[in-house]
């Protein structure tokens, strides 16, 4: 197996692992390759968000890498944009009719 981390993005830290795979087609054997990947949040002790294996096998270990990556950078990019649960509460808003609640 070989692991890549990759530098922090927008404060979360990246570790892509991909592991070669053996196919069986028609002509015989082939090599492929299967990534997963891991968000952290640095923090003490570091907290981990997801661990994520996923579904395809990939012709390179670069091509794994870069898919890994990319798919870790669009994870924490849907994560950071979508306002949590409470915040919406906790600010006095509606979450159905944004409509002010407080006194």
């Amino acid at each position: 197996m070989s692991i890549r981390c990759y530098a922090p993005y927008r404060g979360c830290d990246i570790e892509v692992h991909v592991s070669m795979s053996r196919s069986h087609w028609l002509g015989g054997k082939y090599r492929r390759y299967r990534v997963s990947w891991t968000v952290t949040m640095p923090a003490k002790p570091a907290r981990q968000l997801v661990s994520f294996p996923e579904q395809f096998d990939f012709l390179t270990e670069d091509a794994a890498f870069k898919y890994g990556e990319n798919r870790a950078h669009t994870y924490v990019d849907s994560v950071l944009s979508t306002p949590s649960k409470r915040q919406r509460i906790g600010n006095g808003r509606s979450e159905r009719e944004g409509v002010w609640r407080g006194n």
